[in-house]
């Protein structure tokens, strides 16, 4: 704990200015949150085109608090899993004012490379209550939210919205049949938000985050979506869990075949001249800090993260996955240095935290993960950015 008041300490009167002029800051005729022209653009690009489209069709309780929704896979057209399976959310009670909105993460699948959870039966809601998901522990802020779970089963980060004919991903996961890849990520994202504002419609503190590819999703377009349902008066934070983001560039055919398979560039609004589909998806993070005037986001990641390397084929460059994840992200943290921040540890080739027990036993610079998330949260003046030294 010294170590974490010497951190604290060094905070300057510049940073406390800084955030009490980010929580004041509005659009030229004094509106908060996400601007119209933004919201436009993104409504123009169909990033909203399958909100209120969708309901579960059966809703059960499967015990410890827990409640699941099932939404009829509608031939194909309704929320679905990759393989043409039921997708499922779950819900839990709490304090109906404080709602944490959970992607679950899984791996992704394009052309010829199949490393993706392909059922929601397979993501059932977490019973071993451990990081996170520790309901009693006096240390977890997010001990008293309600929640809303999605199981991930789209293969495309919760981004995807496209179908592709492939016998070979069928005979690849043992299902012969299912000669196509149902990538439906935005509208399963859209039918569990809509969810959300159906079974919790007074929270006013939402908390959006994910783990692995869950984190991408939040990162991507779910806080547009959270914003269009709830609107600009509730306070909006995003947590993302070692979803990447950034991109390989150098892997060309991956960086295509995801672009081809998926088709998320559809939804990149017009002004974010930088958003590219064959570019680096920080963009559209950075794009979103600079028209949303109030929501804050977080990245947790570690340096040497062994899965999020061989996703993008970085396993034998540590070195260039480090600089890769430093760089594309310290230049959102640069953007924005009050509302973006980094917890990036060094030396460490394990990926994600919020659902181990490393969410209260990982520490950078001496200040442990579960309190700089309850700091972010809150926000406090000595929320800071961490990017710990490189060890070789």
């Amino acid at each position: 704990m010294r170590k974490r008041c010497l951190v604290r300490s060094v905070v300057t009167i510049h940073t406390v200015v800084a955030l009490v002029c980010v929580v004041g800051m509005a659009d030229a005729k004094g509106r908060k949150g996400l601007n119209r022209k933004a919201r436009s653009e993104l409504s123009a690009a169909g990033v909203d085109k399958y909100l209120g489209e969708f309901a579960p069709a059966s809703s059960t309780d499967v015990g410890d608090g827990w409640t699941k929704h099932t939404f009829d896979v509608d031939g194909g057209n309704g929320p679905i899993c990759i393989a043409g399976t039921d997708f499922s959310a779950f819900t839990r009670q709490g304090n109906p004012s404080r709602l944490l909105i959970f992607a679950q993460g899984g791996g992704a699948c394009w052309q010829d490379f199949y490393n993706c959870n392909v059922l929601a039966e397979a993501q059932e809601p977490p019973t071993d209550r451990v990081g996170i998901w520790d309901f009693d522990s006096k240390d977890n802020p997010f001990a008293d939210y309600s929640i809303l779970y999605m199981p991930y089963c789209d293969g495309s980060v919760f981004s995807g919205d496209n179908d592709v004919f492939d016998p070979a991903f069928g005979v690849e996961i043992g299902v012969p049949e299912a000669v196509v890849r149902f990538h439906r990520g935005l509208r399963n994202l859209s039918a569990g938000m809509d969810l959300a504002h159906r079974m919790f419609p007074r929270a006013h503190r939402i908390t959006l985050a994910g783990s692995s590819a869950g984190g991408v999703g939040v990162a991507g377009f779910a806080p547009f979506l959270a914003r269009m349902v709830y609107g600009n008066r509730v306070k909006l934070t995003v947590f993302n869990d070692a979803g990447p983001v950034a991109v390989n560039l150098d892997a060309t055919g991956d960086v295509a075949a995801r672009a081809a398979d998926w088709q998320f560039g559809q939804f990149y609004p017009v002004s974010c001249t930088e958003c590219s589909d064959m570019g680096q998806s920080t963009e559209i993070i950075e794009w979103r800090l600079d028209n949303d005037s109030t929501i804050r986001e977080a990245f947790y990641e570690t340096d040497s993260d062994l899965t999020n390397r061989f996703f993008l084929d970085l396993l034998a460059a540590p070195d260039v996955f480090r600089d890769l994840v430093v760089t594309t992200h310290g230049e959102v943290h640069s953007a924005h240095p009050s509302r973006y921040k980094r917890f990036i540890v060094g030396g460490d080739t394990t990926h994600t935290a919020l659902q181990t027990p490393l969410f209260y036993l990982q520490d950078a610079n001496g200040v442990l993960l579960n309190e700089w998330t309850r700091d972010f949260l809150v926000p406090r003046p000595f929320w800071v950015d961490i990017v710990e030294d490189p060890v070789p």
